[in-house]
């Protein structure tokens, strides 16, 4: 578009030259007057003057200028620049009212002629931003295929066709723009032209979210063209403000930085001065680095324009700096600027940060009614996106403090405003996942269990899921446990499938499926190894019970008898003989059958020493075996003890032991 814009210039001005000093003839072949001659003169002077403030970034004044101007003027000569010059004033101007009026007054000007045949290409392009800038997609496409079809010359084709890409992007047809942008670029050889084209691909790319390649495109304009945004201040602003919204500041910083260098307006200087040390602010990692550099850009403001338009701010920044390195406190801000909103924000900000630092969550959490209110602009000055960010940075250590000291209990209240994502981060951090899950598998709590549930249910990591049939068991909801269990096993890993071997036994058992069951047993048969492998869980007790039963029911003998043998054992390691005096009585019973009484006797002893209590029936029945150990002993004494023991049981009346009992 620049090339047009001087090209048409350079023509104009030439004809104009032309025109003043050797024809000074009109239509009528007559020569025209001194007095014609100096109104052309002055008006060339007038749209000359409106171009160099737009360059400057004074859009106002120069449409201000060129608007009056346009309602006065009288030459016909003029009309084509004026036209054309209101246009691209409007459409910086960015209002849809002074866009709407110079499409229709330049739409008028090329229908009725008074477009010059050298500025029409100038003007279709034109119409084709404007009516862009109007969501009037299909018209601007309409203009942008007369550039390319009405124009012969390469150049004019070129731009165009940059025009046309620019209609697909607004129609979100990235890859057509892309397409077309790249092939100008690859067959121009004007500098100009392929720095514009860069530029509207640059921002296809950022409309895209390919930003990698918006980078390295941006990278390479700058290195080659500095210029095209040095000498012209409204479009390098323009760009500045694109990249630090792409968060790219750092070229936004070259650019600014080259301006400040070839600028001779002092007063423009200042301002690019202000601009970089706001844009340094923005640059914020964490540490002073780019603080400092603001300060100092700050501080010169105020050496060399100590009676600025920028001294106010200027030293309040100044100020915000020192708050944020801890040099002043944030209640001292708060007092010094109380009608300042974005300061009391930044107070607001800095105070949290500091909690933040120094553990204090409970206050932060007792406050973030109040913070939530902190705009996202004031955020991303402090190096955040926006405040669920640092809640979330918050939330995360304040989790992390609990879980490195074993507080389960305590993280409910937090994970009750947890976001999502903050539970996602937690879930990735290795350093934390673990920790997280065996707390909430401790202490189970449904919010977290169905966030972590909704973001991570498409998962393929077997250890996460197992995790999750954990909490949902837990939090009893068991075909949710049940539909994990199934997706650990799809994953097939063979570590986890090792630990999740036991709870998929309580899943089932609570389920209480008979078929289920059965099938998992047969599961367990085909996998001992991990029944081994689950020895030393507490759970393995009842697994043993329940298996024991199914191993006699399938008549398994042996089996049956050697997992009693290690369910006996284990209830002894971990000292809860949850299944006595039945597994004594089933040792005692096969005792019995090799002819070792003395060792079933010892069983069954051992079976009622256990200072628990026992069943009416499981009594009797432990009472009327020591009976027969003792009379096949030939121990009478000892077998009448335990024959009015027996008889002195109370509410086993329907037991078979006991009727045995009392007929002794």
């Amino acid at each position: 578009m620049r090339v047009i814009i001087l090209l048409c210039f350079f023509t104009i001005f030439s004809f104009a030259k032309k025109d003043f000093y050797y024809s000074f003839i009109n239509s009528a072949n007559e020569q025209i007057s001194q007095e014609q001659k100096q109104a052309i003169a002055d008006g060339f002077d007038i749209i000359n003057n409106a171009r160099k403030l737009a360059r400057e970034g004074k859009i106002d004044e120069a449409y201000t200028q060129i608007e009056a101007f346009k309602n006065k003027n009288k030459i016909k000569l003029l009309e084509s620049d004026i036209y054309i010059l209101y246009a691209e004033l409007s459409l910086k101007k960015k209002s849809r009212r002074f866009i709407t009026s110079a499409t229709q007054e330049l739409e008028a000007a090329i229908n009725s002629s008074k477009i010059r045949e050298d500025q029409l290409a100038k003007a279709y392009m034109l119409l084709v931003d404007l009516k862009l800038r109007l969501n009037k997609t299909t018209e601007a496409k309409y203009f942008a295929d007369i550039i390319i079809n009405n124009f012969n010359d390469s150049v004019t084709k070129a731009y165009g066709k940059i025009h046309l890409a620019k209609v697909y992007k607004y129609q979100f047809k990235y890859d057509r723009a892309e397409r077309i942008l790249y092939e100008v670029l690859t067959k121009t050889t004007n500098m100009l032209v392929a720095t514009i084209v860069a530029d509207e691909l640059f921002d296809v790319y950022i409309s895209d979210n390919k930003y990698d390649r918006a980078y390295e495109l941006i990278k390479k304009v700058l290195d080659k063209n500095i210029n095209y945004y040095a000498t012209d201040s409204y479009i390098a602003l323009e760009q500045v403000d694109k990249l630090v919204k792409a968060k790219m500041p750092e070229f936004g910083v070259k650019i600014l930085t080259e301006l400040i260098k070839r600028t001779k307006d002092k007063n423009a200087v200042e301002s690019f001065i202000f601009k970089l040390a706001n844009t340094y602010m923005l640059m914020y990692e964490g540490t002073p680095k780019y603080l400092l550099k603001a300060k100092k850009l700050y501080e010169e403001l105020l050496a060399k324009y100590p009676e600025g338009k920028y001294v106010d701010k200027a030293k309040m920044y100044i100020d915000e700096i020192f708050m944020r390195e801890g040099k002043i406190k944030p209640s001292i801000i708060s007092n010094k600027y109380i009608t300042s909103e974005s300061m009391q924000q930044k107070v607001l900000l800095q105070e949290l940060l500091n909690e933040k630092k120094n553990k204090d969550y409970e206050t932060i959490l007792k406050k973030k009614r109040v913070y939530k209110k902190i705009s996202n602009s004031i955020v991303r000055r402090f190096g955040y996106d926006s405040m669920n960010d640092i809640f979330d940075v918050v939330s995360i250590e304040m989790i992390k403090e609990y879980l490195q000291k074993g507080q389960c209990s305590l993280l409910h209240e937090t994970l009750k405003t947890s976001r999502r994502e903050t539970l996602q981060k937690l879930i990735e951090d290795e350093d934390t996942k673990d920790k997280f899950f065996k707390c909430m598998i401790e202490e189970p709590y449904e919010r977290a269990y169905l966030l972590a549930k909704d973001a991570f249910n498409r998962s393929r990591d077997a250890q996460l899921y197992l995790y999750l049939e954990q909490m949902a068991y837990k939090l009893n909801k068991l075909e949710d446990a049940n539909t994990f269990s199934a997706k650990v096993e799809m994953v097939n890993n063979e570590e986890v499938l090792k630990k999740e071997f036991l709870y998929r036994f309580l899943i089932l058992n609570a389920i209480n499926e008979p078929a289920a069951m059965k099938r998992f047993y047969k599961y367990a048969q085909e996998n001992k190894d991990y029944i081994t492998a689950n020895e030393n869980n507490p759970i393995i007790i009842d697994f043993y019970y329940q298996y024991y039963l199914y191993l006699l029911a399938q008549n398994e003998i042996t089996e049956a008898k050697d997992i009693l043998n290690k369910l006996y054992k284990k209830q002894i390691d971990f000292k809860a003989r949850v299944y006595s005096p039945f597994v004594e009585q089933e040792l005692a019973k096969y005792a019995k059958e090799d002819d070792e009484t003395q060792k079933a006797l010892d069983y069954l002893l051992e079976g009622l020493s256990l200072n628990r209590k026992i069943k009416p029936s499981d009594l009797a029945r432990s009472y009327y075996d020591i009976i027969k150990s003792y009379e096949k002993l030939g121990n009478k004494q000892k077998q009448n003890e335990y024959i009015k023991k027996c008889k002195e049981i109370t509410g086993a009346t329907d037991s078979l032991y006991k009727k045995m009992c009392d007929g002794m």
